[in-house]
Parts: C-alpha cells; structure tokens; sequence
C-alpha cells in the first residue's frame, strides 16, 4: 500500500468515527413541528452544526499531525534533515490548531452579537 492511500485510509477513518460519535441527533435538525416545515432558527443551528463538525475535524486532524511530527523527530536519528521536517509539521500542526481556535471565537463572538447561543437559540433578555 503506498503512502497516498495510506493518508486517504486515515482520513477516511477519522471521519468516520467522528460521524458514529457525534453527540445529538446529527447535523440536520429536525423541525419542532415534525412535519418538514423548516423554520430560520433551524438554518441557524445547520450551520452551527455544521461549522462544530468542521472545526472539530480541522483540530482533530491538526492533532494527528503534530503527533506525527513529534514522532518523525523522535525517530529522526539526529539527521537534520528530518529534523527540519518534524519541525515543520510541529509548525504547520500549531499553525491549525491557531486557525481553529481563531475561527472558533470569531464564531461565537458574531454569534453573540447578533444574540444567538451556541445551542442556535435565540437569546432572550430578561
């Protein structure tokens, strides 16, 4: 098996048990009257849903790789070469992780201020 199909077996399995854990009932709401009757609250929380699943994706594949990374520079054998490369993908593993904890802010800060909660429930002032 060569190296290419060896990444897109891992991806594939990744997610795929990200898939079979998610928690609730999925990605798709359903709409609080059953009967296909779509609402804009239930848009809102797709796209919640929807950008939870990426995000969650982006840093669990951002984690594999800074494993990755660390384990090329553990079997490096001190040659400097593939210490460079471990350390490259320790940066560009780093790097996601940033983007996606700089996504997930800006998400809920928007999400704030136009006063929904990461549930996609409107909030309510009392």
């Amino acid at each position: 098996m060569n190296k290419k199909n060896k990444y897109f077996l891992a991806i594939v399995g990744i997610l795929v048990l990200n898939i079979s854990t998610s928690h609730g009932a999925g990605l798709v709401p359903t709409p609080a009257g059953g009967d296909g009757n779509y609402q804009i609250n239930d848009f809102i929380i797709l796209a919640i849903n929807i950008s939870k699943w990426i995000l969650g994706m982006v840093g669990s594949l951002s984690l594999i790789m800074f494993i990755y990374g660390g384990f090329t520079f553990l079997i490096s054998g001190g040659a400097s070469d593939k210490i460079q490369d471990a350390k490259k993908i320790i940066v560009a593993a780093v790097i996601g992780l940033i983007i996606v904890f700089t996504s997930f802010l800006i998400i809920r800060f928007v999400m704030g201020t136009l006063g929904i909660e990461w549930t996609g429930v409107l909030q309510t002032s009392k």
